[in-house]
């Protein structure tokens, strides 16, 4: 009998030993996924918070200087560009928010000054950043990432209602 114990002993040992084994090797598979997904999640949460934030950033430009004739796109030297006025003592100046480099730039001087894009202050990297002027008083912005995808956001003009 001590032959047959010892046999069995050994199965039993044999069949623990693979199923640790096996419960080990699918714990760290488990492991391995959650990290691939948890990068994939937090790579895309970078991408869209670039995004939005950059949208968000208009949005609240355009709505500080959201006066009568404050807002107009123009195309400055060949950039789509959204200009917003205001007056300080006395003097006009004007914020010009544009796209240059795949950065989108912000550039406040004096009206009529000279405008050099690489000049403007860095606010965010985006592939491209669009405005489009909808009907009177809405305006489309839309910004875009290097892989292409697309945000945008409208905003109405509340001083063309007045």
């Amino acid at each position: 009998m001590r032959y047959e114990e010892k046999r069995s002993k050994r199965i039993y040992n044999l069949s623990m030993n693979i199923i640790t084994w096996v419960f080990a090797v699918c714990g760290m598979a488990l492991v391995a996924v959650g990290i691939m997904e948890y990068k994939n999640i937090a790579t895309t949460n970078v991408e869209t918070y670039k995004l939005r934030t950059s949208l968000s950033y208009v949005a609240t430009k355009v709505r500080q200087n959201d006066t009568t004739d404050g807002v107009e796109l123009k195309n400055v030297n060949g950039i789509e560009t959204l200009l917003l006025y205001e007056k300080t003592e006395g003097k006009d100046y004007e914020t010009a928010i544009y796209c240059y480099d795949g950065v989108l730039r912000e550039y406040y001087h004096e009206k009529g000054s000279e405008f050099e894009p690489r000049n403007g202050f860095e606010v965010v990297a985006v592939q491209a950043f669009d405005f489009e002027q909808q009907t009177a008083g809405m305006l489309r912005i839309t910004a875009t990432e290097v892989d292409g995808r697309k945000e945008s956001m409208y905003i109405s003009l509340d001083s063309t209602k007045r």
